[in-house]
């Protein structure tokens, strides 16, 4: 397998060459994500708390290195001030279904699934603020696309409120 890779990366670097690629520019994510998703494939084949593990490990390496992927080719850095959250609960989450899913343990799907809306939830709540209010990456939203997103957030406040109040309703302690 190390052969393999080495090859493959020989590869990479030869061609790269030939077409006047600056892979040290536009490359150097793969650095972080081809370790993460080797991680994972370990991770699968494996059984236990240590495949559970590597698997929440190699899904939060792969996701970190596609965020800083997206962010070297756009050179839109500022984007971590919310990307977190894709990496933080989203990446946990991932690592957790896809561990769920291969070791047929659907609570481990479960939590994941609820990890990853976490973090899809404050990584669009977060864009909207830090892009559209503040504007850190140059865009900003005009006062009619402001109200609209403000209203929609605080819609989907009320709705997470409510849905908690009738849940807490139906099985009291």
């Amino acid at each position: 397998m190390l052969g393999g890779l080495l090859v493959l990366i020989g590869v990479i670097l030869l061609v790269g060459q030939f077409v006047h690629l600056d892979l040290g520019r536009y490359g150097w994510p793969f650095f972080i994500i081809v370790p993460g998703v080797a991680l994972l494939v370990v991770a699968l084949a494996g059984r236990g708390v240590i495949g559970e593990g590597l698997a929440i490990a190699g899904s939060i390496l792969t996701v970190t290195g596609l965020i800083l992927l997206y962010q070297n080719t756009t050179d839109h850095f500022e984007s971590w001030a919310y990307a977190w959250a894709l990496i933080v609960p989203g990446a946990v989450g991932s690592g957790m279904i896809l561990y769920g899913l291969t070791a047929n343990r659907p609570g481990n799907v479960r939590a994941g699934s609820r990890l990853v809306g976490i973090g899809v939830v404050l990584f669009l709540l977060g864009a909207a603020f830090f892009e559209g209010v503040i504007g850190i990456g140059g865009y900003e939203f005009g006062h009619s696309t402001g109200a609209v997103v403000g209203a929609v957030i605080i819609l989907l406040g009320a709705l997470l409120l409510i849905a908690n109040l009738r849940s807490g309703r139906r099985n009291p302690d």
